[in-house]
């Protein structure tokens, strides 16, 4: 008896495995996955965010629990709320040019060119190099003694440029490098959308007379458009949190006026180990991202929503009337 109700279980448990096989693979390589996840950044990032409501400063001090105190600070304190300004508004720009360039690369690359494989991963190789030691190449060009540019001024009897001292020049070649590395990331991923969208659409409008123009309006861009979601909200969130370029180029100077928020709490943490106002700072530029891409995601998709409008139903006519018992519904 104990025999057969033993059978019968180990029956029962191989038909179950066998309907949901998918499922119990999927789980055997996730959750490890997962605890790796929690243990490398999941627990130390909530981690992070707690610190925001204690005063923390200095590996030796106590923590004490000060509640809300280091957001009021970070918001009455332009040091702060002049970085997360920063941080916005710099990463807007790298996201549109970065995008638009990203485009014009990927049409280039979507051309029947001869070599186009190479040519792409020309475009790709910064996204896949050091930042340490890209910058530090950057930085070779831009010394004020000896740099490149300023050896090519000094021959045209030009005055050499301390770049260090100009944040206008500071803003410019942050911007400049992140658009180096970011663009053919960028263009790749717009590649793939280019090559998804229906090549059949294309020979209608032709048909129909559309142009070069016209077609990219009315079909290229209409497929686009998932893709374009995602890309600019991946490159958004990435954009915003700027920090290595800053670092390795100018250093947050001159006096501070090229900081972001990400570099701030970076020197909060680890220069001044100020952690209650890293853990505040880190919490709130989260906050942040997810509200903007929230906000840009519903925006993008809101035209996507249909909206059904039910009709009231049509009386039925008399015999050998047109007229339909049924209800309908329309859909705009």
């Amino acid at each position: 008896m104990g025999k057969t109700v033993a059978q019968g279980g180990r029956q029962t448990l191989k038909q179950a495995f066998g309907r949901h096989k998918d499922a119990w693979i999927a789980t055997v390589i996730l959750v490890p996955m997962f605890f790796f996840w929690l243990l490398v950044s999941g627990f130390p990032t909530m981690f992070g965010f707690v610190l925001g409501f204690f005063q923390w400063v200095g590996l030796a001090d106590t923590p004490k629990f000060i509640w809300f105190d280091n957001f009021i600070s970070f918001f009455n304190n332009p040091v702060y709320t002049d970085a997360l300004w920063r941080s916005i508004w710099l990463g807007g720009l790298v996201t549109v040019i970065t995008l638009g360039a990203g485009f014009g690369a990927a049409l280039l690359m979507n051309m029947p060119l001869f070599g186009k494989g190479f040519y792409r991963s020309i475009w790709y190789i910064p996204a896949v190099t050091a930042t340490v030691a890209t910058t530090q190449v950057f930085n070779i060009f831009l010394d004020s003694n000896n740099g490149v540019i300023n050896n090519i001024l000094k021959s045209m009897g030009k005055d050499p440029i301390v770049w260090q001292y100009s944040v206008g020049w500071g803003i410019f070649w942050i911007v400049v490098y992140s658009v180096w590395k970011g663009v053919g990331g960028a263009a790749l991923i717009w590649l793939a959308g280019l090559q998804s969208v229906d090549l059949t659409l294309y020979e209608a409008a032709e048909i129909d007379g559309a142009g070069r123009w016209d077609k990219l309006r009315y079909v290229t861009m209409p497929g686009l458009k998932p893709i374009a979601t995602y890309i600019v909200i991946t490159n958004l969130i990435a954009a915003i949190q700027i920090y290595e370029q800053v670092l390795f180029i100018t250093n947050g100077g001159p006096y501070g006026q090229t900081e972001v928020l990400v570099f701030r709490i970076y020197r909060d943490g680890f220069w001044d180990f100020n952690l209650g106002m890293a853990g505040a700072s880190s919490l709130i530029m989260a906050l942040i991202i997810i509200t903007v891409t929230v906000m840009y995601y519903n925006w993008s998709t809101k035209s996507d929503r249909r909206t059904t409008i039910p009709i009231k139903p049509i009386k039925p006519i008399a015999k050998g009337g047109s007229g339909h018992g049924r209800s309908t519904k329309r859909e705009v």
